[in-house]
């Protein structure tokens, strides 16, 4: 089976179906999708500035174009896989299962 190149790849802009809920209220599955979201952006955006904070230190100077190209090593991986691990514990530790 061939694979398709990432450029090629289409995906639906809209979901299909009704939204799966797991709470009795649906304002909490509302309030913890916000939740999830918002977890997602600000570890992105904390892998983002941990690689402007590395190149910084790399170089003394950075560009966007830098930012962009950066790739991290196994061991910058790790060290940011378990700060997001932490993170998620930290911040759903009232959700963890007794």
């Amino acid at each position: 089976m061939a694979k398709t190149p990432p450029g090629e790849v289409s995906l639906p802009r809209v979901s299909k179906g009704k939204r799966p809920q797991f709470f009795d209220d649906p304002s909490i599955d509302q309030m913890m999708t916000f939740l999830l979201e918002l977890m997602a952006e600000t570890s992105a955006l904390r892998d983002r500035v941990d690689t402007i904070e590395r190149l910084l230190d790399e170089k003394g100077a950075v560009s966007r174009a830098d930012i962009e190209a950066y790739r991290t090593d196994d061991a910058v991986e790790a060290e940011r896989t378990a700060w997001r691990k932490g993170f998620i514990e930290r911040v759903l530790r009232m959700h963890a299962p007794a």
